[in-house]
């Protein structure tokens, strides 16, 4: 059996690394093209929303106005769920100016709008996600709040006066832009480079299976 020289091993090795590295600048290339091709940006715009009742109307009855506010925090649930219904999101789209309720649906609208409460807290928290603009976001989301205003004391009797807090702002929006293109690019090169050893090792040990028994 013939033993390879050190020129024979350097070049199989360079062969090797050469090829794990093309590979690897192939596969993460295309795959950060490919996700930069796919790539769309979300925006999220917040308002707060205050539901209490006027606790202070009585301030000699102090059990009276814990149980109040004990009571306003157990239904801050309940409010959660009338404040992202179609109901909200009908009144929503009627507040919008004529351009904005051509571009959303009262079924686009349902889904986009969400509401979160919080255990002991008389919050509740609206918010609204969409992918064309920071400043659609922002009066989705105040038009979504004052929408809530108007309807949950229609929905639910003896709710106690709701106050939408600040109005949001184009510059309060946070955005994400999915999918990320150097995660992509780097598993694509992590990717391409496995594939490059195997492909390597499989050629180096057909290479030594022939040279074995070819003499």
């Amino acid at each position: 059996m013939k033993e390879y020289t050190v020129k024979e091993l350097t070049k199989m090795f360079t062969k090797s690394i050469i090829l794990i590295v093309g590979l690897a600048v192939v596969f993460g290339g295309a795959f950060g093209f490919l996700a930069k091709h796919r790539q769309s940006t979300t925006y999220t715009a917040h308002r707060s929303v205050l539901i209490s009742h006027n606790y202070q109307a009585a301030p000699t009855q102090n059990n009276d106005q814990n149980a109040q506010v004990l009571a306003d925090q157990n239904l801050m649930p309940t409010y959660e769920e009338l404040a992202q219904g179609r109901t909200v999101a009908k009144e929503t789209r009627s507040s919008l100016p004529k351009k904005l309720q051509k571009k959303y649906t009262t079924d686009d609208l349902d889904s986009m709008i969400r509401a979160r409460s919080h255990q002991q807290s008389l919050i509740l928290e609206m918010k609204v996600e969409t992918k064309s603009s920071a400043k659609d976001a922002a009066k989705l989301v105040n038009a979504a709040a004052e929408a809530v205003q108007k309807e949950l004391p229609r929905m639910k009797a003896g709710i106690g006066t709701v106050t939408p807090l600040s109005k949001a702002t184009a510059d309060d929006v946070t955005s994400e832009t999915t999918p990320k293109a150097k995660k992509y690019a780097v598993a694509g090169a992590a990717l391409g480079g496995l594939i490059g050893i195997v492909v390597s090792l499989g050629g180096i040990a057909i290479k030594d299976f022939v040279r074995k028994n070819g003499n």
